[in-house]
């Protein structure tokens, strides 16, 4: 029996970092890793392939929504390359879902689906609440909501961004929602790898809330979280959209910093989350960057391309995004102004001129 590990997190949480991470320190012959990309260019796979062949993308939609064939398929295959090459059994297969995946389904899924009932096994759900912008989006998004109460274990991610007052906060609202889930922080890297090595204490958390008195304690807490959670919405937040453009162009940092302003002037609180995979004019041209909110994160370097295709790759999710202004936006890419901050098109337009 193969475990079936869950990642999940709501958008930019850290997902892929603490993933990538553990990757690089195991041998990754044990491992196959299943990525879930909320849009139409996957990226993600594509920093574990710098590390492991064993990158499986399901680019079908949202986890959560479309996954049933899917998913379904993608583990009989890994099986099937198992069995009939002669590799060595894998510990385990670990999915990471996209940032706005709903558990619940995948869970009913894996664990009501007789095909793979003799092949593999639920593992852990673990989910990754991020420092800097978890109470925000506990309170506004219900994804992040469901996420932590499905949770066998907790990761609370760029705990280093933060003051001790503020990872206090996040720690208690988190503890308040799923007061069961052994909780560490992504600076403990050894507690993260005790995790997926499987040496953690996996509960199968979301299971025994189903079971209130199973842990032979008072129930009342248990009941309120299942309550809770049922009252939840169970589809994604009010037009939850991503867009997804490849680049043909080298921009320099002036004009990705020109986009990335602008865009974030433009749609504020509703921008959730944008990544990228790009070629600068740069000594380190290969980078993966990474925007949560308004807020753009220090990129990523990468020693290589990662695949053949050699065109960039920008991806955006948020609330009511205006598809055709984000591909008019990308027009900013090509400033080289240092000065440049356009604050909407007509502005950018002008900046061209």
């Amino acid at each position: 029996m193969i475990h079936c590990d869950f990642l999940t997190g709501f958008l930019g949480s850290g997902k892929t970092t603490l993933l990538n991470h553990f990757l690089k320190n195991v041998d990754q012959s044990g491992y196959a890793i299943i990525v879930n990309e909320f849009g139409a260019i996957g990226l993600d796979q594509l920093v574990y392939q710098e590390i492991t062949d064993n990158v499986f993308l399901l680019d079908s939609g949202c986890l959560c929504c479309t996954m049933t064939h899917s998913f379904r398929e993608t583990l009989l295959q890994i099986q099937s390359v198992i069995l009939h090459n002669n590799l060595k059994p894998l510990q385990k297969v670990i999915v990471e879902s996209s940032g706005l995946a709903d558990p619940v389904p995948i869970l009913h899924s894996l664990l009501g689906d007789k095909v793979l009932a003799p092949y593999f096994q639920l593992g852990a759900v673990v989910t990754v609440v991020d420092a800097m912008h978890g109470e925000h989006q506990i309170s506004n998004y219900p994804e992040s909501m469901r996420q932590i109460l499905a949770a066998d274990h907790i990761v609370i991610s760029k705990n280093d961004l933060v003051d001790e007052s503020q990872l206090q906060a996040i720690t208690a609202v988190v503890q308040s929602r799923n007061p069961y889930a052994p909780i560490c922080l992504q600076s403990d890297q050894q507690a993260v790898d005790d995790i997926f090595k499987g040496l953690g204490n996996s509960s199968f958390h979301f299971l025994k809330l189903l079971q209130p008195t199973a842990r032979g304690t008072s129930s009342k807490n248990q009941l309120l979280t299942t309550r809770n959670y049922s009252k939840l919405p169970s589809l994604h937040s009010a037009n939850a959209q991503s867009w997804s453009a490849f680049i043909d162009i080298m921009p320099t940092w002036v004009g990705l910093s020109a986009w990335w302003y602008l865009v974030s002037n433009q749609f504020e609180s509703n921008l959730l989350r944008c990544k990228g995979i790009l070629e600068l004019d740069n000594p380190q041209p290969y980078v993966m960057i990474h925007g949560v909110g308004t807020y753009f994160h220090s990129p990523s370097y990468l020693e290589k391309w990662p695949d053949t295709d050699s065109r960039g790759r920008l991806v955006c999710i948020g609330i009511d995004l205006d598809i055709q202004f984000l591909n008019d936006s990308l027009k900013a890419l090509t400033l080289t102004d240092s000065f440049a901050k356009p604050k909407n098109l007509k502005e950018l337009q002008q900046l061209m001129e």
